[in-house]
């Protein structure tokens, strides 16, 4: 089944900033989370899913893990929150150690390679010493930045993740063989009762305020939200086409730059063969019709 109940309304995709569920960690159980449905909507080139009506992308689940499976590349914890079902966790695996693999050396170049290696250390040193204020300051600007957890690269504690332990996972609902799953963002492992049981309490509350009932939105709203992505599309459309035309425009601008190059060297052609051609019939004309001044200087001469 694919397709909700057909007396619920799905609202289309820009009335989805007026959902209670898209863009928080929704609370769910297991058996909440076999019953997302897709209905042929989709949110950054993948489907979306639907819990009744309401659009659901992040899920959080709590649950002890009952089985772990290694696969090339990624790991799939089996989590169960004895609501009746069981829910795969999908997470990129983490990259293996290097192995260092040790080579026999002679002894002559062992000391050789030695001899280097201290020479290189002295180098990093002074390099090192150099640089040190530099590498603080960058160090310091670094502190404040944190890493954005995602599918690509989950925060998991590791070396936790075995069997029996209990477990609040954060992910994105997907599918895998018409089951599905969670595709692992971030995992905190419980390390008391309390905080089970107060994870526990979110999802009772989560499905009685928002799962337990159908959203709605009004005809007034559906316009608004309609209107507000209509406006944003021209003004999207509105900057393509100008940057359409501003890259047009270079390219008549670097047209213009090279007929106007063109142009100017073959004035200076033009310009240098005239010169070059007065230059020859003022020296035919000095031949052929003397100055007065030379015609005088003949005359008196003879």
């Amino acid at each position: 089944m694919t397709t909700p109940p057909q007396n619920l309304t799905i609202y289309p995709d820009y009335c989805h900033n007026l959902s209670p569920t898209i863009g928080i960690w929704c609370p769910l159980r297991a058996t909440d989370i076999h019953a997302l449905r897709k209905v042929g909507m989709f949110c950054d080139e993948r489907p979306l899913f639907h819990y009744q009506n309401h659009p659901v992308k992040w899920v959080r689940v709590t649950g002890v893990i009952v089985a772990v499976d290694e696969y090339p590349g990624r790991n799939v914890y089996t989590v169960d929150d004895s609501s009746g079902m069981l829910v795969e966790c999908v997470c990129v695996a983490p990259a293996p150690a290097p192995k260092m693999e040790m080579i026999g050396v002679p002894r002559h170049l062992d000391q050789v390679a030695a001899i280097s290696r201290d020479a290189t250390i002295s180098a990093l040193e002074m390099k090192k010493d150099a640089g040190s204020g530099k590498r603080e300051a960058e160090n310091k600007g670094k502190a404040g930045e944190k890493t954005q957890p995602s599918v690509q690269e989950p925060i998991v504690p590791w070396a936790e993740m075995d069997v029996g332990v209990v477990v609040k996972v954060k992910g994105r609902v997907s599918e895998f063989r018409e089951q599905n799953q969670v595709e692992v963002v971030k995992v905190e492992v419980l390390r008391c009762t309390d905080e089970e049981v107060r994870c526990w309490n979110e999802v009772i509350d989560f499905r009685r305020d928002v799962l337990g009932k159908v959203w709605v939105v009004s005809k007034e709203q559906e316009e608004r939200c309609r209107r507000v992505r209509e406006r944003e599309l021209r003004i999207m459309g509105k900057g393509k086409k100008a940057e359409k035309h501003r890259v047009e425009n270079g390219k008549e601008e670097r047209g213009d730059a090279r007929r106007k190059k063109t142009e100017m060297e073959r004035k200076k052609e033009d310009y240098a063969r005239r010169k070059e051609r007065e230059g020859v019939l003022k020296a035919s004309n000095k031949v052929n019709h003397p100055s007065l001044a030379v015609r005088r200087t003949a005359a008196g001469k003879i």
